[in-house]
């Protein structure tokens, strides 16, 4: 009996802190189309610290009590500007898959600095809803409450 309660304890033990270190969340809003919709289910999967494209769950600048779910743009020490459908980073072109959609802007219109330290720039997919970086601004790591995995379902 103390050995089913033992190995029933573990797995409880087990199960709780998998699931409070990768919570699920569900989707509201649009800001992510086509990539997550509307009341999807997605999970984190990873803490480490983001790299550019990771899809992030995190508090918003100016509301630490919303959660979001954003698109990792730009790392800490870039500049970007997005022209014609094309996005640079520090004044070197790179693919983004979202880029077409993005209006036209120059970093100065977003900021004077680059990205500082341990801080984040982040898109939605569907930029022309998106209340992301380009409206609240810099996101910093201790914000991001992890990194999802994409391709979840409802």
């Amino acid at each position: 009996m103390a050995t089913y309660l033992g190995c029933y304890l573990l797995f409880f033990g087990f199960f709780r802190t998998y699931h409070w270190l990768y919570p699920k969340y569900s989707v509201m809003g649009e800001s992510m189309n086509p990539t997550f919709w509307e009341e999807e289910v997605v999970q984190v999967k990873a803490h480490h610290s983001p790299r550019r494209f990771d899809v992030v769950v995190l508090h918003p600048p100016n509301d630490p009590e919303a959660l979001y779910l954003k698109r990792v743009v730009g790392l800490p020490g870039e500049r970007l500007d997005y022209q014609d459908g094309q996005l640079f980073v520090n004044g070197k072109p790179v693919t983004d898959e979202f880029a077409e959609q993005t209006e036209d802007f120059v970093w100065e219109q977003v900021s004077t600095a680059l990205i500082p330290e341990d801080h984040y720039f982040v898109l939605g997919d569907n930029r022309a809803v998106s209340m992301d970086s380009r409206s609240f601004g810099f996101v910093s790591e201790k914000q991001i409450l992890g990194i999802i995995k994409e391709g979840n379902s409802k």
